[in-house]
């Protein structure tokens, strides 16, 4: 029984689709797959409200995987408003998990304090909006 061309040519364009179908599902699952590996986990620790309650300082330790060391931050944010990790700035960032003593001075002033040692400061900055920071 001889084929006809046309039927030829399906069977030929078919055998071809499965192993490329097959290929973009493939990619598509490992790109999902992949993209978990990068996500960070942002974990609240504590929040320490200023002395009449409008602004918190929130520390928040970050977790990104095993290729990317842990940090403990600190931003400063206005009471109701909700921590982004994407958009509120951080005034500090150190390596590894540190427990952050928070004092407030007054509405414009904070007193920063932890455990000195072997920790790696990423940044520590003098000022975060209107409030100055010390660090003990």
């Amino acid at each position: 029984m001889k084929m006809s061309r046309r039927r030829w040519i399906w069977i030929v364009a078919a055998a071809l689709a499965v192993p490329v179908a097959a290929g973009f599902v493939f990619v598509v699952l490992i790109g999902n797959v992949m993209s978990g590996f990068g996500a960070c986990r942002v974990v609240r620790q504590k929040a320490y409200a200023s002395p009449s309650g409008s602004k918190l300082v929130v520390v928040v330790w970050k977790e990104c995987g095993a290729t990317v060391p842990d940090s403990t931050q600190a931003s400063i944010v206005a009471r109701g408003r909700t921590l982004s990790p994407d958009s509120t700035p951080t005034f500090l960032s150190v390596r590894e998990h540190q427990d952050v003593l928070v004092a407030w001075s007054s509405e414009q002033a904070v007193r920063i304090g932890f455990i000195p040692g072997t920790v790696q400061v990423y940044k520590r900055e003098a000022r975060a909006g209107d409030v100055s920071i010390a660090y003990d």
